[in-house]
């Protein structure tokens, strides 16, 4: 579910921590809203590019593991020139080579063999299965034109006009778009002809603009005053979704009395999850309701809820007596010669945290559990020492992950030995270890199916939350908000954009998108922010792209085959 790491090849040093800490800033920072980055620490071997090769060993794969990719014979970039197996092949290339510096080089790095067959179908031949194959070729760029900074050029229905000249960038409608359905979205190809990005750092201004016919769309951060103030705009439809970020509480369960799962029981039976979410979210959307998974967010077809501990103060007061912990004066327990007094950390200056640490303080202190709530800056938080630190450092910490359509980039997060400081998997904060947990994670790298995937990823969830590893909260809001003559924007979380099916919007001609921030620049191969990836989710295409619900779906290819090798 997560995307702040990579997978087991990844060695998470010092420097990697730093650019952790710095995304986790961006996800943690006040409820006002910050630019947001998505982190993969960088890999620690160098790719070398395998030679094209037209010539395989017998039976259809001479490595582990093949993809072949049928790419659809009407794709064509925004010049004429159709898109073929060169263009998968030098994509592969750019996304492979260090030298370019890309922050996108998992399951490229595994390629051992290309195998072009013809102008629309090829062979990518991995040395080990790798399971998330259908987020590769997430980009797919032009061959013919060696400039991955050229989006003038595009597959997708716009292209690039200008790039940020005089504060605004320009897309202009690709005239020779191949698709008479957007295939993102399924939907009839729309009429928008251009769309301009313009940069209002002022989140008053933005709804001002909106409200004046100025600008056609704004998707600021969320809070409650902006959907009152939304509310009032009878020109504007307003769209509150859950978006890719979600809060938990982790449990640092190398603390002895926090490492028995009677303890984390008595603690979670006294958090009241629904007045949590009362106090925070659903002051901007009524109808968001509790996370019940670790791996998948609510939007995902294969979402299974797996945390069901109620909120039972009674009943959890009783837990701690039948342990034998015995009420001190001060009204506060003592289980096994200690007093049921814990650290909670979370970040100074958001609102919803720190409400629901002051909401948790008082519930937990009418069952006779102690809470220290400890207020840390973000980059204090996140840095290495304290984020991976013991529980002489925190003892229960509330903080967000970043969710994405395919969780393997988090899988770290559930394995006892890894490259984090603590010596646990490269994201396992909270230092929870159970075998069979890690196993079913594990697995999730050679299962090529998606639902046997989803079942491996749900099994491991429900161990997870049945043992109460952490106690997972809500999935934070997002906000769209757009002229109501135009037709056709829907939220998907999954592409961390939304402009995911710009292709099928009708109803205006042009588009003023009002953003917070001016991109420094659209680079493919570079880490895309959230501004930035509005604008480039707008440009380029793949082999696949997501559905709300979090389905991959063939976008420049017709379809793709798997072969498992004996080898």
């Amino acid at each position: 579910m997560l995307m702040l790491d990579s997978t087991k090849r990844t060695l998470l040093g010092f420097t990697a921590l730093l650019a952790l800490a710095e995304v986790l800033i961006a996800c943690s920072g006040s409820s006002a809203g910050t630019t947001t980055t998505e982190f993969v620490a960088p890999e620690t071997t160098t790719t070398t590019v395998p030679t094209t090769t037209t010539t395989v060993d017998e039976g259809p794969c001479a490595v582990a593991f093949c993809v072949t990719y049928h790419i659809r014979p009407e794709a064509i970039w925004s010049d004429g020139i159709p898109v073929t197996s060169d263009d998968f092949v030098y994509t592969y290339e750019v996304f492979s080579d260090p030298l370019r510096g890309s922050s996108i080089t998992i399951g490229y790095d595994l390629v051992e063999t290309v195998e072009v067959v013809d102008d629309k179908t090829v062979i990518f031949g991995l040395s080990e299965v790798f399971g998330p194959w259908r987020t590769l070729f997430d980009i797919v760029l032009p061959a013919h034109v060696a400039d991955p900074m050229n989006l003038s050029v595009t597959a997708s229905a716009f292209r690039l006009q200008d790039q940020i000249v005089d504060d605004r960038i320009l897309l202009t409608r690709n005239t020779n778009f191949w698709s008479s359905i957007d295939p993102a979205s399924g939907a009839p190809v729309g009429d928008v002809e251009q769309v301009e990005f313009v940069f209002v750092e002022s989140v008053r201004e933005r709804l001002g603009g909106l409200g004046e016919n100025t600008f056609d769309m704004i998707n600021p951060s969320p809070l409650a005053w902006m959907v009152e103030d939304l509310a009032e705009l009878t020109e504007v439809t307003t769209t509150i979704s859950t978006g890719p970020f979600w809060e938990h509480i982790d449990f640092n369960h190398d603390d002895p009395l926090l490492g028995q799962s009677w303890v984390r029981e008595a603690i979670a039976l006294a958090i009241d999850r629904e007045a949590i979410l009362d106090l925070t979210v659903r002051t901007i959307g009524p109808d968001a309701r509790p996370l019940d998974n670790s791996i998948w967010t609510t939007d995902a077809d294969v979402y299974s809820p797996h945390y069901d501990i109620p909120f039972d103060p009674v009943r959890s007061e009783q837990v701690l007596e039948d342990h034998l912990c015995v009420k001190g004066d001060d009204g506060v327990y003592d289980c096994q010669g200690r007093r049921m007094s814990f650290a909670w950390t979370t970040t100074v200056g958001d609102e919803f945290r720190v409400d629901t640490a002051t909401m948790v303080q008082e519930s937990l202190e009418q069952v006779g559990i102690e809470i220290d709530i400890q207020l840390r800056t973000p980059s204090d938080l996140f840095s290495g020492d304290v984020f991976f630190g013991g529980p002489e450092v925190w003892q229960l910490i509330n903080f967000s992950w970043k969710a994405a359509a395919d969780p393997h980039l988090g899988n770290s997060t559930y394995y006892c030995t890894g490259q984090a400081l603590s010596g646990f998997g490269s994201l396992n904060v909270n230092r929870y270890c159970n075998d069979e947990v890690e196993a079913l994670v594990r697995s999730t790298d050679e299962i090529v199916d998606s639902s046997s995937r989803a079942e491996a990823y749900n099994e491991a969830d429900r161990i997870y939350l049945e043992d109460l590893a952490i106690v997972p909260l809500y999935q934070k809001p997002s906000l769209l908000a757009w002229n109501i003559e135009l037709d056709g924007p829907e939220p998907n979380m999954s592409r961390a954009t939304d402009m995911w099916n710009l292709a099928a919007w009708a109803g205006q001609g042009s588009i003023v998108f009002a953003l917070e921030t001016e991109p420094t620049q659209l680079d493919p191969v570079a880490q895309w922010d959230k501004d930035t990836a509005v604008v480039m989710r707008a440009l380029v295409s793949g082999a696949f792209s997501t559905t709300p619900a979090l389905e991959f779906v063939p976008i420049l290819i017709e379809s793709a085959d798997t072969y498992v090798s004996d080898r």
